[in-house]
């Protein structure tokens, strides 16, 4: 049963859909007038997990020969042959046709088409036709991990204004410098599997360059919010300016010496950093009300 369990969760990656129900969840305070209710921010919450657990499901099924020749991943369910190609062609398909019924009953239909967008985004943009293809694949196909707000929102109000934009574009600015990082450590795997990774393509020392490049763009649309969203008082400009010059400092320092063990920091400090972000968010909306 244990093994059962852990299996699966490594098919559905709860940890890397938790980033996506955190970006969702200011959307969902915000977008509307008044708090949304408990059964829609639950339900909102369980039809996103289940198709943001769908695309890594599919994921996992296109990329099954590559996994097997990295030694990160070679021993996941699929390529172990722990789970089979046909149980999780059921349990993907099963989920997103789940998921949609969710959002579209709970809320809309303008949010279940959102999520729906960021699976087909994940896997046909990102997996199938861009991450085998090019060093830019996660620029591009980043998309499909930015639509946490745009979910949030459109639950709430049935629409998709500017602040929610805002949002989408912060996590997908956040994105590559988030991802090359990982990259950075994980180059030989990478290699060894044939993606065309940016340090793989260009080298760490191109890598941490652009890391720097999209940090500062980054931090310039977590400021930006600030002045998109007329609930952000001054807790949360100062707070994110604070935030902001520790994530610079660590570009930097990744850019002067683009080492694993720095791009291990940065990787893992990004990732505090966009959480920090949209707990400001929602606790000075939550103080102007």
């Amino acid at each position: 049963m244990n093994s059962f369990l852990s299996d699966w969760n490594q098919m559905i990656k709860p940890r890397v859909s938790s980033l996506v129900l955190a970006t969702a969840v200011p959307g969902l305070y915000l977008g509307g007038p008044a708090a949304p209710s408990t059964l829609l921010v639950f339900m909102t919450m369980l039809g996103t997990f289940l198709m943001s657990s769908a695309s890594f499901i599919f994921n996992q099924i296109i990329e099954i020969d590559r996994d097997s020749k990295m030694k990160r991943t070679a021993n996941r369910p699929l390529p172990a042959g722990r789970i089979s190609i046909a149980q999780a062609w059921i349990v993907g398909f099963a989920m997103t046709f789940v998921a949609f019924g969710i959002l579209y009953y709970f809320a809309n239909l303008l949010t279940a088409l959102c999520a729906f967008a960021a699976l087909l985004a994940y896997v046909f943009l990102y997996t199938i036709l861009l991450k085998p293809r090019t060093h830019q694949n996660i620029v591009i196909g980043g998309v499909a991990g930015c639509v946490g707000p745009l979910i949030g929102y459109a639950a709430v109000s049935n629409s998709l204004p500017l602040p929610a934009w805002i949002l989408f574009l912060m996590i997908f600015l956040w994105t590559p410098a988030h991802f090359w990082a990982l990259a950075i450590f994980l180059k030989e795997d990478y290699s060894d599997a044939n993606f065309p990774m940016l340090p793989v393509v260009k080298g760490v020392k191109e890598t941490g360059r652009s890391i720097l490049f999209y940090t500062v763009l980054y931090v310039g649309s977590v400021i930006a919010f600030y002045w998109a969203e007329p609930s952000m008082g001054w807790l949360y400009m100062i707070s994110s300016v604070a935030l902001s010059i520790s994530i610079l400092y660590l570009s930097v320092k990744l850019f002067q010496n683009p080492e694993p063990k720095f791009a291990r920091g940065f990787f893992f400090f990004s990732i505090l950093h966009l959480f920090l972000i949209n707990i400001l968010i929602l606790i000075d909306h939550s103080i102007a009300a």
